[in-house]
């Protein structure tokens, strides 16, 4: 669900950022020429290639899993169950980060609750199960261990605050 905003404030800060950038760009014309001539533009074919079968995913999601299915397992009423879920699916789910918010909001559109969704992405963002085998191999069994002992909780934390914010912020309107 996308709101059309009249907050000043967004226009303020999209004024400040323009200002910064003309005045850089008067300052200094060099810095983006350089800038785009010593662009690497790999991480833009990584894009290209990564985005038709993400699309098609996306597009399959949407018609083959049923609304019902979704809210039952990932819903608001879902529990530890659907928690498990999100943070499962976030952990094995490829590809890069800028694909899971598509996916997120493909879940949101789902009746998903958002603090499921927002472990997804953090489970996305930080413990994803190919990542892992990689971290162990290089840093060792006890860092990997360490270091998902504290990042689970603080996924869990703010997933939970992020849904918690949403609500207040939802009871004010």
């Amino acid at each position: 669900m996308i709101h059309k905003t009249k907050n000043k404030h967004h226009k303020i800060i999209l004024a400040i950022i323009t200002i910064i950038i003309v005045a850089t760009l008067a300052i200094s014309p060099e810095f983006y020429e350089n800038m785009l001539v010593s662009t690497d533009y790999s991480s833009i074919i990584l894009i290209l290639a990564y985005l038709p079968g993400f699309l098609i995913l996306m597009g399959l999601f949407e018609v083959w899993l049923p609304q019902k299915f979704v809210m039952n397992h990932l819903g608001k009423h879902s529990g530890f169950k659907g928690a498990f879920y999100s943070f499962a699916l976030g952990s094995i789910m490829p590809g890069p980060l800028y694909l899971a918010f598509p996916f997120a909001a493909t879940l949101l559109r789902k009746k998903v609750s958002l603090f499921n969704a927002a472990l997804f992405i953090g489970a996305w963002s930080s413990l994803k199960i190919g990542e892992e085998i990689f971290e162990l191999q290089f840093l060792g069994l006890k860092f990997l261990l360490l270091r998902i002992a504290i990042t689970i909780p603080f996924v869990i934390l703010t997933s939970y605050i992020i849904s918690r914010a949403h609500l207040v912020r939802e009871s004010l309107r």
